[in-house]
C-alpha cells in the first residue's frame, strides 16, 4: 500500500471560508494569538503573542474565534471530498487526511498527474495544505505535519523519516523529554537502539507507536465510512447580502458532495439548498440535472444559474446542502474518433434552461392515449416528469411502434390547393385515424409526401374528400 497524508495547517482559519489574502489570526480566550494565516505570519504575528501586540504589527488583522465542533465538521467534509481521489480514506484529527493511493495511480496517470489534480482542487477551494507520500500511513502523516514530501523515491522517504526530530514523532510531552534526556535527537537515532531495551526502558506503548511508523501494515488506520445520506450545513463567518456570494462555500459542499458520490458510485438529480437568515428567516432552492450527475462543476454551473434570478429576503448567515437519494451511474459511452472537447449533452442543456427560466418554463412532452394528432401531445408538469419517464420505461402511455408523427405540428391543419395536390409524391400511408366519438370525431387518412421543392409533409384526406397539411418534418 501507498499512503498520501494531507495536512492542514490553517484549517480552524479556512473553515471560515474567508478570503486567505488579508491577515487572520485565531484568538483564545486570553486573548492571545492561538493561529495566524500565512499572512500574519508574514507581518509578525505568532503564536502565544498578545493581542496588543499583534494589532500592533498588523492593524488590519481579522480575529477568530476556535470552534472544535466546525472544525471536526470541516474535516469530515474534507474527507468526503477526498473521496473523488482515493476509495479508501482516513480521517486523523485535528487537521489531516490519510488517503491510500497505490490503487488510484493508473487511473490518474501517474503520481504526479494525481498530485497536480488535488492541489488544483485544494486551491480552488481555498485551502493550504502539506502533502507527504510514504510507505506507511502514520510516516506520512508525522513528515506531513513537518513539510511537504511529494517525491516517489522510497530510500530517500526513508531517510527523511529517519531524520525527524523527537519532538515531531507526536509523542507524549514527558516521554519525548526522557527521550531527549538520553541524548536521542532523531527518529533514526530512536531506531538505531535494540527493541527490547526500547521496551524496557520506555514501555510497550513506545514500541507499538515505532511500530506504525515503520512497518508498513503494522496498524492500518480505521478508514472513514461516509454517512447514508448527504446532508452538509455551513456556517458563514460573515454574512452574505448577494445571491452571487453563495457560490464559493456551495463550491466547497458541491465538491463533497461529487467525493460522496464518487465512494457510492451513484448520481443525483436534484439538490436541496436551505438558507439560514437574519432574523430566523430561510429561503429553500431546489436544483434539479434532467438526467443526473456526480459532477460538482455542473453542480455549480446550475446553481449560478438559478442564483442569478434569486432575490435573497435577508442576508445569509448558514446554508445546507442536501441530495436526494443516489442513483447508480450511468456508464459513459465515449466516441473513439470525437474530437477532444467538452460537449453539452441535451440532458445538461435542459437542466441549463430550467435553472435560468425557471424549472415551469421548460417542460417535456408526454404522449396521450388519443388517436388525434391534435390532442396526443400534453405539457407534462415537472412533478410529474419522473413518473412519466417510469411509464415509458414500462412500455406504456408512449408513442406505438411503427407510427410516423412529424416533428412539427400545425396549430390547425391548413388546406391544401388542387395544385398542390398534383405535385406531391407518395411516400408513405394511408394510415386511418377514426376516433373521438365522444368529443369531436375525427376520421381521416394520413400520408408523407414530398413537395418539388424537397420538403416533407404530412398530409390527410378527411371524410369529406378534403386535402390538408397537419405536420412537417425536419
Amino acid at each position: 500500500m501507498r499512503w498520501l497524508a494531507i495536512h492542514f495547517p490553517w484549517l480552524a482559519l479556512e473553515l471560515h471560508g474567508l478570503p486567505q489574502d488579508k491577515p487572520q489570526a485565531l484568538l483564545d480566550n486570553r486573548q492571545r494569538i492561538l493561529l495566524g494565516n500565512p499572512v500574519a505570519e508574514a507581518a509578525g504575528v505568532k503564536s502565544g503573542q498578545a493581542l496588543a501586540t499583534a494589532l500592533a504589527l498588523s492593524p488590519e488583522l481579522t480575529l477568530l474565534e476556535t470552534d472544535e465542533a466546525r472544525l471536526r465538521q470541516s474535516l469530515e467534509q474534507l474527507a468526503l471530498w477526498a473521496g473523488g481521489f482515493s476509495a479508501r480514506i482516513s480521517v486523523c484529527p485535528p487537521r489531516s487526511l490519510l488517503l491510500e493511493i497505490a490503487s488510484m495511480l493508473h487511473y490518474f496517470g501517474g503520481l504526479e498527474a494525481l498530485l497536480d489534480q488535488l492541489s488544483a482542487s485544494l486551491k480552488r477551494n481555498g485551502y493550504n495544505a502539506r502533502m507527504a507520500v510514504g510507505e506507511t500511513a502514520r510516516g506520512a502523516e508525522l513528515l506531513a505535519r513537518v513539510q511537504s514530501w511529494t517525491e516517489g523515491n522510497t530510500e530517500r522517504w526513508w531517510a527523511r523519516l529517519h531524520g525527524l526530530e523527537i519532538g515531531q514523532l507526536a509523542l507524549p510531552a514527558k516521554q519525548s523529554e526522557q527521550l531527549r534526556g538520553v541524548g536521542l535527537r532523531t527518529l533514526g537515532d530512536l531506531l538505531k537502539l535494540p527493541r527490547n531495551e526500547l521496551a524496557q526502558r520506555f514501555g510497550q506503548p513506545l514500541l507499538r507507536e515505532l511500530e506504525k511508523i515503520v512497518e508498513p501494515g503494522a496498524a492500518l488506520p480505521e478508514p472513514f465510512i461516509p454517512p447514508e445520506r448527504f446532508r452538509q450545513k455551513v456556517e458563514l463567518a460573515a454574512e452574505i447580502i448577494h445571491s452571487q456570494g453563495l457560490l464559493f462555500p456551495l463550491r466547497r459542499l458541491l465538491e463533497a458532495l461529487e467525493g460522496f458520490l464518487h465512494i457510492r458510485q451513484q448520481q443525483v438529480s436534484q439538490l436541496h439548498i436551505a438558507l439560514y437568515q437574519r432574523e430566523g428567516g430561510g429561503q429553500q432552492l431546489t436544483i434539479g440535472h434532467a438526467a443526473g450527475t456526480a459532477s460538482a462543476a455542473h453542480w455549480l454551473e446550475l446553481c449560478r444559474l438559478q442564483l442569478e434570478r434569486e432575490k435573497l429576503k435577508a442576508p445569509v448567515l448558514a446554508l445546507q446542502l442536501e441530495a436526494e437519494e443516489g442513483q447508480g451511474q450511468k456508464a459513459h459511452n465515449a466516441d473513439l474518433f470525437a474530437p477532444a472537447q467538452a460537449q453539452t449533452t441535451p440532458a445538461e442543456l435542459i437542466s441549463r434552461l430550467r435553472s435560468r427560466l425557471g424549472a415551469e418554463s421548460v417542460q417535456p412532452l408526454g404522449w396521450c392515449a388519443d388517436h388525434r394528432p391534435e390532442r396526443a401531445n400534453t405539457l407534462l408538469g415537472v412533478t410529474a416528469e419522473k413518473t412519466a419517464g417510469k411509464t415509458a420505461a414500462g412500455g406504456r402511455d408512449t408513442l406505438p411502434v411503427g407510427l410516423v408523427r412529424p416533428g412539427w405540428l400545425l396549430t390547425r391543419p391548413q388546406r391544401l390547393a388542387p395544385s398542390d395536390q398534383r405535385t406531391l409524391h407518395w411516400l408513405r400511408g394511408p394510415e386511418r385515424v377514426s376516433s373521438g366519438w365522444w368529443d369531436g370525431p375525427v376520421t381521416r387518412d394520413y400520408y408523407v409526401a414530398r413537395w418539388p421543392d424537397g420538403r416533407c409533409g404530412w398530409v390527410f384526406r378527411d371524410s369529406s374528400g378534403g386535402w390538408f397539411i397537419h405536420g412537417w418534418f425536419g
